[in-house]
């Protein structure tokens, strides 16, 4: 069953001469437990169309349903990780993993038996008090993380949440990112520029051509779970990301004016 329908969405920001063109009329639809991988290049949209799902930005032209309610602005229905770190600094840990069940009004003792419980899944149980700056910027992440889940949104939009992670830390997190998704099945929308991020983490992958963007193809990640990291060395998974680096190097051409637009 579909739970996000996208439908002929398309952006324009204002500015001289009619503004910038961001995004082509754009359809996209998610089913319930998707994990939907976006890649393209810089510049694409492809962070412009999850702000515009998450309800912080505004269509210029189109309409987004979630669950059948459009989406007029942001709402605990939908849980969002940026690759900054958004964490409160002046909260610990436990208070910010709580902080979006207080604003839901959940007594003190509920809000922290659920917290403690996704604090447990991200592997920070023994960090429930600690500040922010007292945290690797992969345990900020993890912060984030069990903050989004807590809420039980019914989807998760991720805009590129490992960018700013070093190589080790980025596949740790890849690993229980994916480890989490399979156990608890949330529905989620990734955006990324990693191909091989992009196959790992997804059930489908969106590749977006260069601005002004639009979904240039929608593919399925034909790969079982339990997934481990083994599977980059596998032959589909090498075929796919053959195909991926391809679609995304016509589109970088052009980016820089080194092709003709389609």
């Amino acid at each position: 069953m579909n739970i996000l329908n996208v439908s002929k969405v398309s952006k324009t920001f204002a500015g001289a001469n009619g503004g910038t063109l961001a995004l082509q009329a754009t359809d996209l639809t998610v089913a319930e437990n998707d994990f939907i991988t976006i890649l393209g290049p810089s510049g694409c949209g492809k962070s412009t169309l999850l702000r515009m799902v998450a309800g912080l930005d505004t269509p210029t032209t189109g309409s987004i349903t979630l669950d059948g309610k459009a989406v007029s602005g942001p709402g605990a229905d939908r849980g969002m990780v940026f690759q900054s770190y958004t964490l409160f600094p002046w909260l610990t840990v436990l208070q910010n993993v709580c902080f979006g069940l207080r604003e839901k009004g959940l007594p003190l003792a509920q809000q922290q038996e659920i917290a403690h419980a996704f604090l447990a899944k991200v592997g920070l149980k023994d960090f429930a008090h600690h500040f922010p700056k007292q945290l690797s910027g992969g345990m900020q992440q993890r912060t984030a993380l069990a903050r989004a889940l807590a809420n039980n949104p019914r989807i998760l939009l991720m805009d590129e949440p490992f960018g700013a992670l070093d190589h080790q830390t980025r596949e740790l997190m890849q690993e229980l990112l994916q480890g989490i998704w399979e156990a608890e099945r949330k529905t989620v929308l990734f955006v990324t520029h990693d191909i091989d991020e992009a196959i790992f983490m997804g059930s489908r992958t969106v590749v977006m051509s260069a601005r002004p963007g639009r979904i240039k193809c929608d593919l399925p990640v034909p790969i079982d779970h339990p997934r481990h990291y083994s599977v980059k060395t596998t032959p589909v998974f090498m075929d796919l990301k053959a195909r991926l680096t391809e679609e995304i190097r016509i589109e970088v051409q052009r980016a820089a004016g080194l092709v003709a637009a389609a």
